[in-house]
């Protein structure tokens, strides 16, 4: 018995556009199959990914199913008052005084190694 292809999309697997059948499984559930390459799309499973992909293709709905919708309430935003900018002045921090670093020279007055080299 051959299912009917409920519609065609965009192989994942190779790229090839429109490649892709989508068909029913036997839960009636979308399952895709691409001629192409051979790859398959196994979407049933987790009814979250069954509900994401019918709402992306809701040509792919089970057969006799309320097809899927959203309800989206827009609201318009709220006016907000501005108020003028106040030009933001930090304080000048202090410098820091920078500590000098020890040379070779010094490490070698202090191990007392520079006795008796003449420079």
């Amino acid at each position: 018995m051959a299912k009917e292809v409920l519609g065609h999309i965009d192989c994942p697997h190779c790229g090839e556009l429109g490649a892709m059948e989508v068909k029913h499984d036997k839960n009636e559930e979308p399952f895709g199959y691409c001629e192409e390459c051979a790859g398959q799309l196994r979407v049933g499973g987790k009814p979250g990914r069954v509900r994401k992909f019918c709402r992306r293709y809701p040509w792919a709905a089970k057969s006799g199913a309320a097809p899927v919708t959203e309800t989206v309430t827009v609201t318009e935003p709220k006016a907000q008052e501005k108020t003028p900018e106040k030009p933001v002045t930090e304080p000048v921090p202090e410098p820091v005084p920078v500590k000098r670093r020890a040379s070779f020279a010094d490490a070698l007055t202090i191990l007392g190694a520079t006795k008796g080299v003449v420079a």
